[in-house]
């Protein structure tokens, strides 16, 4: 079962043993009285039906969420301007791990409405849209050292999954009186300085302009989230850290 799934699963099971219990209560009263229970069950069903309209709506959007599963747990997100790791998703709320360590819950009807981007990438995909040749050495260095039923799980896993990454990307804008060439040069330059720390040499490209400012985006991959909020980080900070003349 996908964690994910749990939080649900806890929900339902919860829910069959209250309708059980209420249905042996009405099989245990006299007619007469079981019917005022239903008819004020029904009442107070559409009252708290109307009073928590809002929760039945995270309710709705979270067996989408569980069903469509636009981002799982584990994933690195960016839901509208909440950003960080899915630590749980649960009918009525998910549960995100944010670059300050600390947790956020953001209920599934935002889930719906806002903008989702699941940086999680298959890095073959990836390869291809690049027109690259892909190799699974990338991600398995030491292939030669594991047993052979390790091989075939890695190899169902492949089939299944492909190799799994998180391609990161953040913007930094510029201001158009600086010196453009310089500035492309020092973006050129920390590229090269961080290649080592990712899979793939970092990468930026321009990504628009205004009247008083330009902007451009970077791109990093790593294997574990994580990875992220370390030395995802220290790059950002060092990116954003441009000679402003």
């Amino acid at each position: 079962m996908p964690r994910e799934a749990t939080g649900g699963t806890i929900f339902a099971v919860r829910l069959f043993f209250f309708s059980v219990a209420f249905l042996i209560l009405i099989s245990a009263v006299g007619e007469s009285i079981s019917q005022y229970i239903v008819a004020g069950g029904a009442l107070i069903g559409t009252a708290i039906g109307l009073a928590f309209s809002k929760a039945l709506s995270n309710i709705v959007s979270g067996l989408y969420v569980l069903v469509a599963r636009p981002f799982r747990v584990g994933d690195y997100i960016r839901l509208g301007e909440t950003e960080g790791i899915v630590l749980e998703i649960t009918l009525n709320y998910t549960r995100v791990l944010r670059t300050d360590h600390t947790r956020q819950f953001v209920p599934n009807s935002t889930t719906i409405d806002s903008r989702l981007t699941n940086f999680r990438v298959r890095i073959d995909d990836y390869f291809d849209e690049r027109g690259m040749t892909y190799r699974h050495e990338i991600f398995d260095p030491d292939d030669d050292e594991d047993s052979r039923f390790q091989d075939v799980v890695e190899k169902l896993k492949f089939l299944t999954r492909g190799d799994e990454v998180y391609r990161y990307t953040f913007d930094i804008e510029v201001e158009r009186t600086c010196s453009q060439p310089k500035i492309q040069g020092y973006f050129a330059s920390l590229c090269t300085k961080w290649s080592e720390s990712f899979i793939l040499p970092p990468e930026f490209f321009f990504w628009s302009s205004t009247a008083t400012t330009t902007t451009y985006r970077f791109a990093f991959i790593v294997i574990d989230p994580k990875d992220i909020f370390k030395e995802g980080q220290k790059f950002r900070s060092e990116a954003a850290a441009f000679p402003e003349k």
